[in-house]
């Protein structure tokens, strides 16, 4: 008898992922608050609309490259929005973000 070669089944790729970042919720409304921006302001001025922004304060996540547009937005340096042992509050030591 002939043995009959099945083909090798090939596992789906897995979607990439880009990495996310953990943001506090209570250091972005800080930062949004001295900055003047509501969540629609803040919207508009990342290209998103004001659910996204909403729903960023309540998941506290969200993708790398979309934080650095948020921080460019809120002029503001990363280590604002994020909580980082060893590194200063926000507002405290950074000069770029008074």
């Amino acid at each position: 008898m002939d043995e009959k070669q099945v083909p090798e089944t090939q596992e789906p790729e897995e979607e990439m992922r880009p990495p996310r970042v953990r943001i506090d919720r209570e250091r972005l409304k800080l930062v949004m608050h001295r900055r003047g921006f509501t969540d629609k302001s803040l919207a508009d001025a990342t290209g998103k609309h004001a659910n996204s922004i909403q729903r960023l304060k309540r998941v506290q996540s969200m993708p790398l490259g979309e934080f650095a547009e948020l921080c460019d937005a809120l002029q503001c340096h990363p280590f604002d929005l994020i909580v980082a042992e060893g590194y200063p509050e926000p507002f405290s030591l950074a000069p770029a973000s008074r």
